[in-house]
């Protein structure tokens, strides 16, 4: 009995998580006399219009590049210093770690507001607002310290003889960093990518603020589809199966190692 209403209690679970994303592409595929048709259409004739219009929409498509370029390479930036720094601690005795690690974990922690407020000032004296690299370098900032914890996880897992032995072979540290961690730890580094591009893709707060009309990502861009006129639920839905559609396959792909590096993360911390 009690695992049959363990069942049922995952079943419950899994349609209330999922029913809001099937809302919201159902939505993106119905005329506007289906989408909110009283009681509810659950059989209808699908319609592409919605995402023509999102897709002539130039502020939507440069949204879209702004949105790549920026969660790539604040990612990418993010984890190449991650790593380096992840490595750093793990050739530390387990007490100055366990200190530099709480570190790590407190900047991991701090609200953005913290450092929002005052970039954008920064930002404004020196007339750098409205360019991808401010966003790109707060973003990486702010994913660094999620990208030393996961991969820290990661390089505590490959045994001490192999970097012992290249030593012994006459390897200096960062030949070691590059030959014998990162290949090993290519799997963790990879999910660890996708992990800060998702972070990145879906912020909303600091792209806002610090975003100009060049730079808006998609976070800020898909909000253009709430008018006066009304929410344009239409165009607006279609938007956002186009925006969570990439991250949803990105995070199918290393979902295994997202789950281990998390959940090793979450035990330690």
């Amino acid at each position: 009995m009690r695992k049959i209403a363990f069942y049922i209690l995952i079943v419950v679970l899994i349609i209330v998580v999922l029913f809001p994303l099937y809302w919201v592409v159902a939505t993106s595929i119905k005329t506007g006399r289906d989408a909110f048709a009283i009681p509810p259409v659950w059989l209808f004739e699908p319609t592409w219009e919605n995402y023509g219009k999102v897709l002539q929409n130039s502020v939507f498509v440069r949204a879209f590049f702004n949105s790549i370029v920026v969660s790539f390479t604040a990612s990418i930036i993010a984890v190449a210093i991650g790593a380096m720094a992840a490595y750093g601690l793990v050739q530390q005795d387990d007490k100055t770690k366990q200190d530099n690690e709480k570190f790590v974990l407190s900047l991991r922690i701090a609200p953005p507001i913290i450092f929002v407020i005052p970039t954008y000032f920064l930002a404004s004296q020196l007339k750098l607002l409205n360019n991808h690299w401010l966003l790109i370098a707060i973003y990486a900032f702010i994913n660094i310290p999620f990208a030393i914890s996961m991969l820290l996880t990661f390089f505590e897992d490959i045994p001490r003889e192999l970097r012992d032995a290249a030593k012994v072979d006459g390897a200096r540290e960062f030949t070691i960093f590059r030959e014998v961690f990162l290949p090993v730890a290519r799997g963790g580094i990879i999910a660890t990518l996708i992990m800060c591009v998702l972070f990145t893709w879906n912020e909303f707060f600091i792209a806002l603020v610090l975003s100009g009309r060049d730079t808006q990502t998609l976070p800020v861009s898909i909000t253009s589809f709430l008018t006066f006129q009304g929410v344009q639920w239409g165009a607006l839905t279609a938007a956002a199966t186009l925006v969570m559609l990439p991250m949803l396959v990105l995070g199918m792909l290393v979902q295994g190692q997202i789950v281990r590096g998390m959940s090793l993360g979450s035990i330690k911390g």
